[in-house]
């Protein structure tokens, strides 16, 4: 799949039809061939795709240059000539349709589990992977990798800066695992692990739960990973036994989660809130001009598993994104909530996945589809800054990895614990680990996964 960059994403099958009725009224004359500089009718036909719904939709429309579609020889690029520049961080193009359509489900090539790089030391070259967390029902949880895992060989050859992609990316690989200790002496450990890669895996969102138990309070736990519309029935059951084993308060783990499905963000939302909150506005879409009929509050409906909690814990890393950060302003207005690890990445607009037919795939004329920005969602109180992430209530840095999600020794989990014990966050920890060596290298899980924060919703007819 040829993809540039990475966006949020939203199925748009009912704009098809306002989309064609406008474009109709406007339409170009004929391509004339000489005229287009020879360009292959295919090259146009894509052009103007793209020319019709980006002028009908994208968010800041009225602002692309007038750009001739006819006489643009590379359709990918003539798309990212129209975005705006430094605001659209996010729209993309693509020319392998159905597997932007899996990956949006939650199926993709995968080992099944996410990874954190980091250098062995500031002015080291050799890199070691760190799995932060293992889906359930694949090979990683089958030859039985874990969080906290130390990856220090790949098919016998050490990670450097120089190879580590080519080496992530191998579908069939044996893996040394090594315990590094505080010194950065490394010991491998034995037997090595075969591991492979599998067509079309599923990853499940829903990595870890658990209620612990806190005096005369019971803390809920939820390691979250993707807001996927198909497991809103798994994610409703996870409350159901919240609710059932008398959860009071809530910890939200949005650490490794870049977003998804708004129409699941919102029932997510509708099981956190207080009962208070019910008929209140959670987001407000805005459109541009062109369909400024579509803007509409998203409020708050009662729900059958809803906990009617008071306060929420979120912990975050700048992974979180998109339908995560949403959850967070979306819910601020409405109850305290408390932030705990890093600024998040600040994703405030959404993208839709336009096809030449999404509402008969069997009728499309070609594979390519594009995913422009649409709109900005807004909080109730509009209490936004578009331009930075969110900032944590307690700052702390997603580099320990000392037990599993959801146990109460984890390392963010801990801290959360002990601030609704004492009421207050303690110290930062002064003992020394490994990882305290270790330097994160920034931006590989964009260049490894360029679709990551994305945000599904659906159009008001849809809902």
């Amino acid at each position: 799949m040829s993809v540039k960059t990475k966006g949020f994403a939203i199925h748009w099958a009912y704009i098809l039809i306002v989309a064609l009725s406008l474009a109709s009224c406007k339409k170009d004359d004929p391509i004339n061939l000489e005229e287009a500089q020879q360009i292959p009718r295919s090259v146009l036909t894509i052009n103007q795709f793209i020319y019709d719904y980006m002028d009908l939709g994208y968010f800041w429309s009225a602002e692309m240059p007038k750009i001739n579609h006819k006489k643009e020889p590379d359709s990918e690029a003539y798309f990212y000539k129209l975005l705006k520049q430094p605001d659209d961080k996010w729209s993309f193009i693509t020319d392998d349709v159905e597997a932007l359509e899996k990956y949006f489900s939650g199926v993709t090539k995968s080992k099944g589990y996410s990874i954190e790089l980091y250098r062995l030391s500031a002015n080291s070259n050799q890199v070691i992977a760190i799995i932060e967390f293992v889906y359930r029902n694949t090979p990683a949880e089958d030859a039985g990798l874990k969080r906290g895992d130390i990856i220090y060989r790949i098919n016998g050859n050490f990670l450097t800066v120089e190879n580590y992609q080519e080496l992530l990316r191998l579908d069939n690989m044996v893996i040394t695992l090594a315990h590094i200790n505080q010194s950065g002496d490394a010991t491998e450990l034995s037997p090595s692990i075969s591991i492979s890669a599998v067509q079309d895996l599923v990853h499940h969102p829903i990595v870890a739960t658990s209620v612990i138990e806190l005096g005369d309070k019971k803390v809920g736990y939820l390691a979250y990973t993707s807001f996927i519309a198909n497991y809103d029935n798994e994610l409703a059951g996870v409350f159901r036994e919240f609710k059932a084993q008398g959860v009071s308060e809530l910890v939200l783990d949005l650490r490794y989660n870049g977003g998804g499905s708004v129409n699941t963000a919102l029932m997510l939302a509708e099981m956190i809130a207080p009962a208070s909150a019910v008929g209140d506005v959670f987001i407000r879409e805005k459109w541009n001009n062109n369909l400024r009929g579509y803007n509409e509050d998203l409020k708050l409906k009662a729900h059958a598993e809803n906990l009617n909690l008071s306060r929420l814990f979120v912990l975050t890393t700048s992974a979180t994104a998109s339908a995560s950060e949403m959850i967070i302003y979306g819910l601020k207005p409405h109850m305290e909530v408390v932030q705990l690890g890093e600024t998040t990445h600040g994703k405030y607009y959404a993208s839709v996945m336009l096809t030449d037919n999404n509402a008969d795939p069997s009728k499309r004329q070609h594979n390519w589809a594009i995913q422009p920005i649409v709109l900005r969602s807004e909080n109730k109180d509009n209490s936004i800054n578009y331009q930075e992430g969110l900032p944590p209530t307690f700052a702390l840095t997603d580099n320990r990895y000392n037990a599993q999600l959801g146990e109460a020794e984890e390392h963010f989990l801990a801290n959360v614990l002990t601030y609704i014990e004492t009421g207050s966050f303690p110290v930062q920890e002064t003992t020394k680990s490994a990882s305290d060596n270790f330097r994160s290298i920034s931006g590989f899980k964009d260049n490894m996964d360029p679709l990551r924060n994305v945000m599904l919703t659906t159009f008001p007819e849809q809902r």
